[in-house]
């Protein structure tokens, strides 16, 4: 018979998702002293920084999951309310709710991503007749990764171009809109890089970007193995190999268990 305390001390024992991270990302830094190629050092580097993020966060949720409970108290039992007259009034109809507001939705419209030094993507609205109407007629407000146009009674018609699941993350307290004669023009500025170059945009949303946002928070080490993917894509023959390999190392369980320059990987590798 296994004691409840005996089974809460061997899981006490076991290292938490966040330390698990580290303990990853530790490893993984230990190749940076073997590597000889400036672009494989910094995307290695890159992979440590992004772990150990990741690590202080799964630490911030592991923290939040250990704080105690409240039980809650019952109530005492209220008194039996003692039965009122209820006095008759004349009906009163009820009042009448604001009707939702039709927007006819803005579905062409040109889009300029710029290049890696081009600081604002930028999206041409046409709208005869927008820049006639008072200027409070036309919002436009801007989050992390989503904006949203509307423009109010132009011609008798409510006009709105709302994206969300941008590419990639804006600016959004320096992203702005101008209003034209005939048009609206939107632009989002970029977030630079860790290299100084802008972020390079080839669409202006990506739906599978929030299913990657909730997969990763269901599954962070689904995240590191997507990085290493990217990695690998992007890098030069060398770094294909060293990635290739850790990835299947990592699929077979063994990343944990043996160390990265075991099974060839060797100096002669880099």
């Amino acid at each position: 018979m296994v004691l409840i305390e005996d089974i809460t001390e061997t899981r006490n024992r076991e290292p938490s998702p966040s330390q698990q991270r580290l303990l990853d990302a530790d490893e993984i830094e230990g190749l940076v002293s073997q590597l000889k190629r400036p672009t494989a050092r910094l995307q290695v580097e890159t992979l440590v920084k992004k772990m150990r993020k990741e690590a202080a966060s799964l630490k911030a949720l592991e923290a939040t999951n250990d704080l105690p409970t409240t039980k809650a108290v019952p109530a005492a039992p209220a008194a039996a309310p003692v039965p009122q007259p209820i006095p008759t009034s004349p009906a009163t109809s009820s009042p009448a709710t604001a009707p939702s507001v039709v927007y006819t939705n803005i579905d062409k419209f040109a889009f300029d991503a710029g290049g890696y030094n081009e600081k604002f993507v930028t999206l041409y609205l046409p709208l005869p007749g927008v820049g006639s109407i008072p200027k409070d007629q036309i919002t436009c407000t801007f989050s992390k990764d989503a904006f949203d146009v509307t423009v109010m009674n132009l011609n008798g018609k409510n006009y709105r171009l709302k994206k969300d699941s941008l590419e990639h993350d804006i600016v959004p307290e320096s992203s702005k809109y101008i209003v034209k004669a005939d048009k609206i023009v939107v632009k989002l500025q970029k977030v630079k890089g860790e290299y100084g170059s802008f972020d390079y945009w080839s669409k202006l949303t990506d739906p599978k970007r929030k299913d990657k946002k909730n997969s990763d928070k269901s599954n962070p080490a689904a995240s590191i193995t997507e990085m290493m993917k990217e990695m690998y894509d992007n890098g030069d023959d060398n770094m294909r190999k060293i990635i290739g390999e850790t990835m299947l190392k990592q699929r077979n369980g063994e990343l944990g268990k043996d160390s990265m320059m075991d099974g060839g990987l060797g100096a002669d590798d880099f």
